[in-house]
C-alpha cells in the first residue's frame, strides 16, 4: 500500500509541475541568476526522483530527498511551501518501502485492507484536490479570487529596468494601470488578484497579474517584439516581484516605489 500510494501520488506530483511548466512557460535559462538556476536543479531532481522511483525506488527517493535538500539549502522559505514539502514526504516513503519490502515478510502477517467507504471517501478528496489545482492552473483569474481593491501600498507609481528597458507603471485606486515599456505607453491594462485561497495556500501563482497592451511595438532585443503582455507580481518587502512577459519572453522585474 505503502509503495503505490507514493506511486500515484508522485506521479500527480509530477503532472502537476509538467502543468505548471506549460502554464507558466519555461524559463530562459541563460537570464536566470546562479541562485535560480540551482533552484531549478533542486526542483528537477524533486520531480525527476519521483518518476525514477518507478522503477529505482530506493535511488528514486534519494534522488528527491536531495533535490529538497539544495532547494531548502538554497532558502529556508522552501521549507514552508507545501509544493516542496510534499514530494520530499513522498520520497521518503519511496525510500522507506524500498527498505521495507527488499526484505522478507514477517512470519504471521495478518492481512489488512482499506474499507470501500474509505477508498471512495479518499478518492473524492483526490478529485477535489486535482480540480482546485485545475483552477489556479487553466482559469484566469482563478475561480473563488476575490476582486481587488488596491489597497495604499500598492497604489503609486512604480519603476524597474529589465534588460536596459525602462518599465514605468502606475496602479490605481480602481485596479486600473497606466505607464509605459520602453518609452511606449500601455493601453487597456489592469491588475488582478492572480490567485484564491486554495493558491495561497499551495503558493501557487503570483499574488497579483497586470495584464495590458502597448499602444505600439516596442522592442526589448534584437529577436523580440510585441503588444500584448502580463506581468504577474508578488510582494516582497517594499517592493513589487515578478516578471514582464513580452513577445514570449521573460523579463525579471522588481518594481520599486517612485
Amino acid at each position: 500500500m505503502g509503495r503505490w500510494t507514493a506511486r500515484i501520488l508522485g506521479t500527480l506530483i509530477v503532472l502537476l509541475f509538467l502543468a505548471l511548466l506549460v502554464g507558466e512557460g519555461m524559463p530562459a535559462v541563460s537570464q536566470l541568476t546562479a541562485s535560480e538556476k540551482l533552484s531549478f536543479l533542486g526542483m528537477a531532481g524533486l520531480t525527476v526522483g519521483l518518476l525514477l522511483a518507478w522503477k529505482w525506488e530506493g535511488l528514486g527517493g534519494m534522488v528527491s530527498v536531495a533535490g529538497f535538500a539544495l532547494l531548502v539549502a538554497i532558502g529556508r522559505e522552501h521549507l514552508r511551501m507545501w509544493a516542496f514539502w510534499l514530494p520530499a514526504l513522498v520520497a521518503i516513503v519511496h525510500i522507506l518501502c524500498w527498505e521495507r519490502l527488499r526484505t522478507d515478510a514477517p512470519a504471521g502477517l495478518a492481512p489488512w485492507r482499506l474499507s470501500r467507504t474509505v477508498v471512495l471517501g479518499l478518492l473524492a478528496l483526490l478529485a477535489l484536490f486535482l480540480l482546485l489545482c485545475a483552477n489556479e492552473i487553466f482559469v484566469r483569474p482563478p475561480l473563488m479570487t476575490p476582486a481587488l481593491s488596491p489597497s495604499a501600498d500598492l497604489v503609486g507609481t512604480w519603476r524597474a529596468t529589465p534588460a536596459g528597458t525602462a518599465v514605468v507603471l502606475t496602479i490605481h485606486a480602481d485596479a486600473a494601470v497606466t505607464g509605459q515599456v520602453g518609452g511606449i505607453g500601455i493601453t487597456e491594462a489592469r491588475i488582478v488578484r492572480n490567485r484564491s485561497w486554495f493558491g495561497k495556500l499551495m503558493h501557487f501563482n503570483s499574488e497579483y497579474l497586470i495584464e495590458g497592451a502597448l499602444a505600439s511595438e516596442v522592442r526589448v532585443s534584437e529577436r523580440a517584439a510585441g503588444k500584448q503582455f502580463t506581468i504577474p507580481l508578488s510582494a516582497r518587502g517594499e517592493a513589487l516581484d515578478g516578471s514582464l512577459f513580452l513577445a514570449g519572453q521573460p523579463w525579471r522585474l522588481s518594481l520599486e516605489r517612485q
